[in-house]
C-alpha cells in the first residue's frame, strides 16, 4: 500500500476536527493546571445554544399538549354525560379499574390519550429542563474570547470556512469554562459550612447558660446577645436571608 510522501508514520497526523478538539481540549486542561498549555494561547470552547430553535421546538410541543389538553377535555365531558347516574341524578364515582374492565370506546380513548399526553410531556419537560439548565450553567462568550478563537482558526484553518461562521453569531455564543463555572460556587461554601456549624451552637447557647446564671437580669442579657448574634450570623449568610427575610425571622 503506497504511502503519503513526507508522512511521519511514527507520529500521529491530527487534522480537522480532531486538530480543533484538541486545541479545545488544552483550554480545560490549563484552567487545571493553571496555566496554559500552548505557546498559541488557550482557546476557550464555545458553542450556540440556539436560543431561538429552542423557543421553535418548545412552542411546537406547548401547542401539540395544549391539543391534547383539549382533546382530554372533551372526552372527559363525553364520558361524565354517558355515566350511569343514582336516584338523585349524581353521577356515580368513577373507577379506573372498572373502565378498564368494562369500560366502553371513549374510556380506551381516553387512556391511549393520556399516554400520548405523558410521552409528549416528557418531550416537554426534557426540553425546557435542559435549555433553562443551559441558560443558568453557561455565561456568555466573552468578545476577547471569540476574537482569539477566531484568530488561531484563521491561522491553522482546521475546518472549512462555511463551518465556522457559528463564531459571527455573538449574541447566541456560549462559553465552556470550567474557571468560570467554579468561580460562582467557590466563594459561597466556606459561610455556608460556617453557618450550619454556629448556627444551632447559638440557639442552644440560652439552654446551657440558664442552668449557670440564676437572675433574671444575667438571663435577659444573654437571650439579647444571643438574638444580637443571630441576627448577624443571618445578616452575613446570604443562603439563609434567601430562605426568610428578617421581619420573618
Amino acid at each position: 500500500q503506497p504511502h503519503p510522501q513526507g508522512s511521519d508514520w511514527g507520529k500521529p497526523t491530527v487534522v480537522g476536527y480532531e486538530l480543533l478538539a484538541e486545541k479545545l481540549s488544552e483550554s480545560a486542561r490549563g484552567n487545571q493546571e493553571g496555566s496554559s498549555t500552548s505557546s498559541e494561547g488557550s482557546v476557550v470552547p464555545m458553542y450556540r445554544k440556539f436560543e431561538h430553535l429552542n423557543h421553535r421546538v418548545l412552542l411546537h410541543i406547548q401547542d401539540e399538549i395544549a391539543e391534547l389538553e383539549e382533546e382530554l377535555r372533551h372526552l372527559d365531558e363525553c364520558i361524565a354525560q354517558c355515566s350511569p347516574r343514582d336516584e338523585a341524578g349524581r353521577i356515580q364515582p368513577a373507577s379506573r379499574r372498572g373502565e378498564t374492565r368494562y369500560g366502553s370506546e371513549l374510556h380506551y380513548r381516553r387512556t391511549e390519550l393520556l399516554g400520548r399526553v405523558y410521552l409528549k410531556l416528557g418531550q416537554y419537560n426534557s426540553a425546557m429542563s435542559s435549555f433553562t439548565s443551559l441558560l443558568r450553567d453557561l455565561g456568555p462568550a466573552e468578545t476577547a474570547d471569540i476574537q482569539a478563537y477566531r484568530a488561531w482558526m484563521e491561522k491553522r484553518t482546521p475546518i472549512s470556512n462555511s463551518e465556522t461562521r457559528f463564531l459571527e453569531l455573538k449574541d447566541d455564543l456560549l462559553a465552556v469554562s470550567p474557571r468560570r463555572a467554579s468561580s460562582g460556587t467557590a466563594g459561597s461554601a466556606p459561610s455556608h459550612e460556617s453557618a450550619a456549624i454556629w448556627l444551632p451552637m447559638i440557639l442552644a447557647m440560652p439552654l446551657l447558660a440558664f442552668a449557670i446564671v440564676p437572675g433574671i437580669l444575667g438571663r435577659l442579657a444573654i437571650l439579647c446577645l444571643n438574638g444580637a448574634a443571630v441576627m448577624k450570623l443571618l445578616t452575613s449568610t446570604g443562603e439563609l436571608k434567601e430562605l426568610m427575610t428578617i421581619r420573618e425571622w
